[in-house]
């Protein structure tokens, strides 16, 4: 049976899709174009390791997880897509319906998951516990791409337990690849840093 990369793209709920050739790094005050290059290797996919892209909204973070993710699709890798808000939504409704095992196996299989938009909502405990579970699973098993607007030393305010908000960002920068972006929002005229 041939791989039909079409089909894997589709599957993977990137959205929007987009390439590593779309994206403008002159457009950003500061980001390392080295880095996102060895991401755009998938070095971390086949290694197992994490790529965590960091900055204010509207710099490009989502448009370069994707471009990865696609990238990986069409690589032959199983990759998944989801919104963090979407994941943790999702992980709470499976425990009240008692197939979070299963659910949590189903995030845990893919070569590569990106979520998307870590830092936009916060958690309740028990959501966090299941992001944290998520992670967890994940990690030396399989590749995470991970967009945020919060700096490390933030995510206790969203995670309500620094210990666990510890853990995630330690096994996510863990071998893996860490890409700053600071600039103004592509869609906005206002300066974030």
């Amino acid at each position: 049976m041939e791989y039909n990369a079409s089909a894997s793209i589709r599957r993977s709920n990137i959205f929007p899709l987009t390439t590593m050739e779309q994206y403008d790094f002159d457009y950003p005050n500061e980001i390392d174009r080295e880095a996102v290059m060895q991401a755009a290797s998938l070095d971390f996919v086949q290694n197992k390791t994490n790529c965590v892209f960091v900055g204010p909204s509207g710099v490009g973070k989502t448009h370069l997880a994707n471009a990865l993710g696609q990238l990986a699709c069409i690589k032959g890798y199983n990759v998944r897509f989801t919104l963090a808000a979407d994941l943790v939504n999702e992980l709470v409704a499976s425990a009240q319906r008692n197939t979070l095992a299963r659910r949590l196996s189903q995030w845990t299989r893919p070569d590569l998951v990106l979520i998307d938009e870590l830092g936009y909502l916060s958690f309740d405990a028990r959501g966090a516990d299941l992001l944290y579970q998520v992670f967890n699973r994940r990690y030396q098993r399989a590749a995470t791409i991970v967009t945020t607007n919060l700096a490390f030393k933030d995510w206790g305010t969203l995670f309500h337990n620094s210990a666990a908000a510890s853990a995630i960002a330690d096994r996510l920068v863990h071998k893996g690849i860490l890409v700053s972006i600071k600039g103004r929002s592509r869609r906005s005229d206002r300066e974030v840093e």
